[in-house]
C-alpha cells in the first residue's frame, strides 16, 4: 500500500506542479498560449532525459532508498523552482509589460524546470524498478506504476481545478512538499533511522511554513521578487488569471496575466478620447453601447459625456474590478457607480452570443472591443469572422463596431502590415463598410452594415463635432482634420498593398499567426521572420515533410540496416507526439470556445490522464497473456482513425455542443488518453523480451516523452497557427 500511495502521489504532484508552472510562466510571458506548448515541451524533454539517464544507471543505483531519496530531493527543489519562476522576468531584466521572444521563453522555461523535470523522469524509472522488485511481476508491475501515476494525475487535476486554482502557488507547493516528505518517511521506515530522522526534520520545517503567518510572509517574499523595484498595491489569483497592481507615485497600473490593461487615475487621455469620440462622429443617436473589456479607468468616463440609455460593460474577471475598488480608484468608482452602466462578469464573446441569440431585442449603436491585438488564442476570438458575425447581429441598422490594431504614421513593418490587412479582409467578410483611422501607435478600424464612412466628408465631421459635448477634449476641428486627412488615408492604404490577406476564423486562427509575427518582430526579430514564413506554408508543404519521415524507416528496414525491434521506441515516440498534440488541441479548443483556460487546464489534463490510466490498466492485464505485433498494429490503426475523425468531432462540439461543450471536450480528451495508454504496456512488453524490465520501461517512457516534447513545440508554434484545428489534426493523423 505504501508503494501504491507513493506512485499515486507522484502523478498528483507532477500534475499540480505542471499546472502551477504553466500558470506562473504564462504570467511571466504575458498570457501567450504559445508559452503553454513551450513550458510543457521543456518539461517533457527534461522528463525524457531523466528517464533515459535513470534507465542507464538503474543497475548501479538500485537501492531500497532510491525512490524516497528522489522524493526528498523533489521536496527540496520544488520551492526553489517556483521562486525562479516568480523571479524570471527580474533575472532577464524585463520591465513590466515588456514582451519576450519565443527563444527567450524557451530558454527561460528550460532553466526554471530543469531540476523538477529531471527528477520527474528519473522517478518513474526508479518507481518501476522498486515495484518490480517488490512484486516480482515484471512488465505488469511497470504497467501498474504507469496507471497509478496517471490516476494520481487525475486526482491532482480535479483537486487543483476545484480547490487549489485560487490558492496561492506558494501554499500549494508547500503542501506538495509536505506530502512528498510524509511519503518518503513511510518508505524509509522502519529500519532506516538516520534517513528517517533527516526526513522528519525536513517535514517539521515544511509543516511550520504551512502555518498562516510563515506562509503569508513567504508569499510576500516571492511576489516581492516578482515585482522587484515596484510598489505592489494589489496581488491575487482568480479562476481566470493573475491580477497585480503596481503604484508609481500617484499612478496605478493594473496587470492581467502580466499585460498592462488599465492605468488610473490618469489614463492615456489621447487613446480613450480617440476610441470614445471619433467613432461617435459617424453615429446619429446614442442609446445603447456595448464595451467588451477595458472600459473602467477612463473609457466609460468619456462615453458618459453622451446621454446613453444604457452602457453594457463585459469584464470576465471580477477580480480586476475588485482590484480597482481596493486601491480606491475614484475614476473607476464614478464610472461603475453610474446608473446607466451595467457590468457583466462574463467573457465578452459569451455575452455577445447571449445577446445575439435573444433575437435582436437589444440593438447597440456602438460596440467597442478594447483589447490588444490577437497575440493569444483568447484575444484572437475577438478578431475572427465568427465574432464579427455575432457583432453584426446585435448592432442597430446604423450601428458601428470599433476594433484596434497596432499602427504607425511613418512606416508599417511587414508584420504590422499583415496584421492590419488580416483584420481588414476579415471585417470585409461580414461588413460591407470598413474604414481605418490611422494613428501613431494604434489604428482604429470602424465597421458597419449601413454607415458608408467614405461618403462622410471632413467638413461634415467638423460640423458634427461642434454639436457634440467635446469641450475639454483633444477632439477639436484641427485634430479632426489631421486624423481624417485624405492624404494620410491614401498613404495608409498604399502601405497595406503587398501584404498577405489572411482571413481569420475561430478554427483556423491565422490572425494569431500574424499577431505572433508582430510580437516577435518587436521582441525577437529572428522568430518574427519565422512566423512570417509560416504564413506562406500550406498543408501540402507540411505533408511532404511527413511523407519523408514515413519513408525513412521503411528504407532502413528493407536494406537490413535496422531491426524490426528498433521500431518499437519509434512507435512509442510517434504516439507520444500525437498524444501531446491531441491534448493541446483540446486545451486550445477550450480556449477558443470559452476564452479562458487558466483554471481548467489541470482538469483537461486530468481527463487525458484518466483515459490514459484506464487504457494502460486494461492492456497491463492483457499483456500478462502475451503480446503480439498484430495487436500493436491494430492499436496504431485505431489512433489513426481517431485523428482523422477528431476535427469532425471538434467542429460538431463547436457548432452544436452548447452547454454540454465542456463535458464533451473532457470526454474527447479522455478518449485520446485511452488510445495512448493502451499502447504503452503493449509496446513495453514487446520491447522487454530480451531486456531488463526497468531498463525497457525507462527507454519506453523516455521515448514517449521525447515524442511528446516535439509535439508540444511543433503543434503550438507551427501546426495550429498555420493550419488551424482541422488541418493540423489531419496532418498528425
Amino acid at each position: 500500500m505504501r508503494f501504491r500511495l507513493a506512485f499515486l502521489l507522484m502523478g498528483f504532484t507532477f500534475t499540480i506542479t505542471q499546472a502551477i508552472m504553466v500558470r506562473e510562466l504564462m504570467v511571466a510571458f504575458l498570457g501567450n498560449e504559445l508559452s503553454i506548448g513551450l513550458v510543457l515541451g521543456c518539461w517533457l524533454i527534461l522528463e525524457a532525459l531523466g528517464s533515459l539517464a535513470m534507465a542507464r544507471l538503474i543497475v548501479r543505483l538500485a537501492h531500497p532508498l532510491l525512490y524516497p531519496a528522489l522524493q526528498v530531493l523533489l521536496a527540496l527543489v520544488l520551492p526553489l523552482s517556483l521562486l525562479v519562476a516568480f523571479s524570471i522576468r527580474t533575472l532577464l531584466g524585463a520591465v513590466p509589460g515588456e514582451g519576450l521572444g519565443a527563444g527567450v521563453m524557451s530558454l527561460a522555461s528550460f532553466f526554471v524546470l530543469l531540476p523538477v523535470g529531471i527528477i520527474d523522469g528519473g522517478m518513474f524509472t526508479a518507481a518501476s524498478e522498486a515495484f518490480t522488485r517488490y512484486t516480482g511481476r515484471g512488465v505488469p508491475a511497470v504497467g501498474q506504476v504507469y496507471v497509478l501515476e496517471a490516476i494520481g494525475g487525475i486526482l491532482g487535476g480535479v483537486l487543483f481545478t476545484l480547490l487549489f486554482s485560487t490558492l496561492s502557488s506558494v501554499r500549494t507547493v508547500l503542501l506538495l512538499v509536505a506530502l512528498n516528505l510524509i511519503s518518503a518517511l513511510s518508505l524509509s521506515m522502519p529500519g532506516r533511522r538516520t534517513a528517517g530522522a533527516i526526513i522528519g526534520v525536513l517535514l517539521a520545517g515544511s509543516l511550520v511554513l504551512l502555518l498562516p503567518g510563515p506562509s503569508s510572509a513567504l508569499e510576500k517574499i516571492f511576489t516581492g521578487v516578482q515585482w522587484r523595484g515596484y510598489e505592489l498595491a494589489f496581488y491575487g489569483n482568480s479562476v481566470y488569471g493573475n491580477v497585480a497592481v503596481i503604484r508609481m507615485r500617484e499612478q496605478y497600473t493594473l496587470f492581467s496575466n502580466g499585460i498592462p490593461i488599465i492605468t488610473t487615475p490618469y489614463p492615456d487621455i489621447n487613446f480613450v478620447q480617440d476610441i470614445a469620440h471619433l467613432p461617435l462622429l459617424f453615429i446619429g443617436e446614442t442609446k445603447r453601447c456595448l464595451i467588451l473589456s477595458g472600459g473602467a479607468g477612463g473609457l466609460i468616463h468619456e462615453l458618459l459625456r453622451y446621454p446613453w440609455e444604457r452602457i453594457d460593460y463585459a469584464e470576465i474577471d471580477p477580480l480586476l474590478l475588485k482590484a480597482l475598488r481596493d486601491i480606491r480608484a475614484p475614476l473607476a468608482d464614478e464610472e461603475l457607480g453610474n446608473p446607466a452602466v451595467k457590468v457583466h462578469y462574463i467573457d465578452g464573446r459569451l455575452l455577445l452570443r447571449k445577446k445575439a441569440s435573444s433575437g435582436g431585442a437589444e440593438a447597440y449603436n456602438l460596440v467597442i472591443v478594447n483589447l490588444p491585438y490577437p497575440s493569444t488564442l483568447q484575444l484572437n476570438r475577438f478578431y475572427t469572422r465568427e465574432f464579427f458575425s455575432l457583432v453584426r447581429r446585435v448592432l442597430a441598422e446604423e450601428g458601428i463596431l470599433v476594433v484596434m490594431a497596432p499602427g504607425s504614421l511613418t512606416y508599417l513593418s511587414p508584420a504590422m502590415r499583415d496584421l492590419n490587412l488580416s483584420l481588414y479582409v476579415t471585417l470585409k467578410e461580414v461588413f460591407p463598410h470598413v474604414f481605418p483611422i490611422p494613428g501613431d501607435g494604434v489604428n482604429l478600424w470602424l465597421a458597419s452594415s449601413r454607415v458608408d464612412f467614405e461618403k462622410v466628408g471632413v467638413e461634415e465631421l467638423v460640423e458634427r463635432a461642434r454639436m457634440r459635448p467635446l469641450q475639454g477634449t483633444i477632439v477639436g476641428e484641427r485634430y479632426i482634420r489631421l486624423r481624417f486627412n485624405p492624404a494620410r488615408l491614401a498613404w495608409f492604404r498604399e502601405e497595406l498593398r503587398g501584404g498577405r490577406a489572411l482571413v481569420n476564423s475561430d478554427l483556423k486562427p491565422l490572425g494569431l499567426l500574424s499577431g505572433l509575427a508582430y510580437w516577435n518582430e518587436m521582441f525577437a526579430p529572428a522568430f518574427g521572420r519565422y512566423f512570417s514564413y509560416l504564413t506562406r506554408l500550406g498543408f501540402w508543404h507540411f505533408a511532404l515533410f511527413v511523407l519523408l519521415i514515413a519513408v525513412a524507416p521503411g528504407l532502413l528496414l528493407l536494406s537490413g540496416r535496422m531491426k524490426s525491434s528498433a521500431l518499437i521506441p519509434m512507435v512509442v515516440a510517434f504516439t507520444g507526439f500525437g498524444g501531446m498534440c491531441y491534448d493541446l488541441a483540446v486545451i486550445f479548443a477550450f480556449q477558443i470556445f470559452y476564452g479562458y483556460v487558466y483554471r481548467e487546464i489541470a482538469l483537461l489534463v486530468a481527463a487525458f490522464m484518466a483515459g490514459l490510466s484506464f487504457g494502460g490498466w486494461l492492456m497491463s492485464r492483457r499483456v500478462e497473456r502475451g503480446a503480439a505485433w498484430g495487436e500493436l498494429v491494430r492499436v496504431e490503426g485505431g489512433l489513426v482513425a481517431l485523428w482523422f475523425s477528431f476535427p469532425l468531432l471538434l467542429t460538431a462540439i463547436y457548432r452544436w455542443g452548447g452547454e454540454a461543450s465542456i463535458p464533451l471536450l473532457l470526454l474527447l480528451n479522455a478518449l485520446g488518453g485511452f488510445m495512448v495508454g493502451v499502447e504503452f504496456p503493449l509496446a513495453s512488453k514487446i520491447y522487454s523480451e530480451k531486456r531488463r524490465v526497468s531498463e525497457a520501461a525507462g527507454v519506453m517512457y523516455g521515448m514517449d516523452l521525447m515524442g511528446a516534447f516535439l509535439g508540444s513545440l511543433l503543434y503550438s508554434a507551427a501546426l495550429l497557427p498555420s493550419l488551424g484545428l482541422a488541418g493540423s489534426c489531419w496532418l498528425v493523423g
